[in-house]
C-alpha cells in the first residue's frame, strides 16, 4: 500500500509571487514580492506533501522605497533574509484548496492554512489563495508613521505556478 502512495506523488518547482495589503487610519496599500521559489512532493489522492517553498523578505515592493526599507527593518532581514513553508498537506475539494504547512517568519514557526483555489493547467497547477495574520502573531512591531500604528490584520496572498519535473 504504502509503494502505491508513493507511485502516486508527482513532484513541481514552484515559482510565484505573494503581494499583501495593508492599512493605517489614512491610507491604504499593497507590497508584492515575485521571488517565490521551491519545490515540492504532493500526492494528488491523499493529499500528503512535503517540500519548501521561501520568498526573500527583502524583496517586498510597494511603490514606496521608504516604506519598502522599513519593512525591511521590521523582517530584520539581514538575520532573517527569507520566510519559508514547509509543506504539508494540500487538499482538495473540487478546485477548492487548502495548503497546509509550517510558516516560519523572522524565526517564528506556526501552523498556516492557505484557502484557495488549484487549477489544473496540461500537468501543471496554478495555486491562488490567501490567509490574515498580524504582526504580534510572528513576534513583530508593528511599524509606525507619526504615531500612527498599521493596521492588523494584514492579507496576504499567494500566486503559485507548480510546474511538473
Amino acid at each position: 500500500m504504502v509503494l502505491l502512495g508513493l507511485a502516486c506523488a508527482q513532484q513541481f518547482n514552484i515559482t510565484g509571487r505573494v503581494s499583501y495589503s495593508a492599512s493605517y487610519s489614512l491610507g491604504a496599500w499593497q507590497g508584492s514580492n515575485g521571488s517565490v521559489r521551491g519545490s515540492v512532493t504532493w500526492n494528488v489522492q491523499t493529499g500528503e506533501a512535503s517540500g519548501r517553498i521561501c520568498v526573500e523578505l527583502a524583496r517586498f515592493e510597494t511603490g514606496n522605497p521608504l516604506r519598502d526599507a522599513d519593512s525591511r527593518g521590521v523582517f530584520d532581514t539581514g538575520k532573517n533574509p527569507q520566510s519559508c513553508m514547509d509543506v504539508q498537506r494540500l487538499s482538495l475539494s473540487g478546485d477548492d484548496a487548502t495548503l497546509v504547512g509550517q510558516l516560519e517568519i523572522s524565526g517564528v514557526r506556526r501552523v498556516k492554512q492557505i484557502a484557495g483555489k488549484l487549477v489544473k493547467e496540461g500537468g501543471n497547477y496554478r495555486f491562488s489563495g490567501r490567509f490574515n495574520t498580524s504582526f504580534s502573531e510572528w513576534n513583530l512591531t508593528r511599524p509606525q508613521l507619526l504615531f500612527i500604528t498599521i493596521n492588523d490584520p494584514i492579507e496576504v496572498r499567494l500566486e503559485a505556478l507548480a510546474t511538473a519535473r
